[in-house]
């Protein structure tokens, strides 16, 4: 199919999709026995997209669908019978799309994805061994500043104080002049993660934690400042908070597990008391 025919076609697909899907249905394109209509097509393209769009998707829809059919040709001319018996398998592959969809149903509708900090604290003992860090992590403060560094000894103080006001006067300069202010103060993140965002690599990061709280470094454009408030070494126990929402996540997956156990039980139970199956 040329690319005028392309065109002419959905321009009539482009303003024709609100009639009759059969009035409108043509062949498209064909592999053997096999024919792709206009209505298939039709199906794939969004709602309100625009005629050049349509066409783009179009013509990409009709190239995978033909190379789909000549591979398929292909396999079934070289495959042998007990090959392409696939029978089994795609009713192992519905059967267990519609077992997950029922389970994710009900899960939905009966799992209770609050978890109490009193669950959390407890798993986060019992299982404390499975929370080492496998790499450093930080609290810190993060400022990019464009060179020349506007009042510089100003920010060298304000940056490194603890006091409120401090902090306030640091955010008003950093809002003026930065051009990136992070504050990662009151969570955890990954060392490597701040200090991927520094002009110059450090070699050794358990030692720049260890020794440096302030650090401040320039390249040709720009001056960076940190600060260091927490950090936890990899093989260390991971900080609580740290590990919260993955805990979280853990205990609702248990309870779903437990949930489905318990469910096909119960429908096994419920059908063997009403002779529902019978075991030869």
């Amino acid at each position: 199919m040329t690319k005028y025919s392309l065109l002419l076609l959905f321009t009539v697909l482009f303003y024709s999709c609100e009639t009759n899907k059969t009035k409108n249905d043509k062949p498209v394109a064909k592999v053997k026995d096999k024919i792709l209509y206009l209505s298939s097509i039709q199906e794939a393209i969004p709602n309100e997209t625009n005629k050049e769009d349509s066409t783009l998707i179009a013509e990409n829809y009709i190239h995978q669908w033909i190379k789909k059919q000549l591979i398929i040709s292909r396999a079934e001319l070289n495959l042998t019978e007990s090959d392409k018996d696939v029978s089994k398998m795609v009713e192992d592959y519905r059967s267990s799309l519609i077992i997950h969809k029922y389970q994710q149903q009900l899960i939905e509708q009966k799992i209770d994805t609050l978890v109490s900090q009193f669950d959390i604290d407890n798993y986060y003992k019992d299982y404390a061994a499975n929370f080492t860090l496998n790499r450093n992590i930080i609290k810190a403060l993060y400022i990019k500043v464009p060179i020349p560094v506007p009042n510089l000894k100003d920010i060298q103080k304000l940056y490194k104080s603890e006091k409120d006001e401090d902090w306030d006067k640091l955010e008003d300069y950093c809002f003026q002049n930065a051009t990136k202010f992070d504050n990662f103060s009151e969570q955890w993140i990954y060392a490597q993660e701040l200090l991927n965002m520094l002009p110059s690599k450090i070699n050794n990061e358990e030692r720049f934690l260890k020794t440096r709280k302030h650090y401040e470094i320039s390249d040709s454009t720009h001056h960076y400042f940190v600060k260091i408030q927490k950090y936890e070494l990899k093989n260390n126990l991971a900080p609580l908070p740290f590990v919260k929402e993955d805990i979280k996540k853990i205990l609702i997956n248990k309870r779903k597990i437990q949930f489905i156990k318990n469910m096909e039980e119960s429908i096994f139970r419920d059908a063997e008391s009403k002779n529902k199956f019978k075991i030869y």
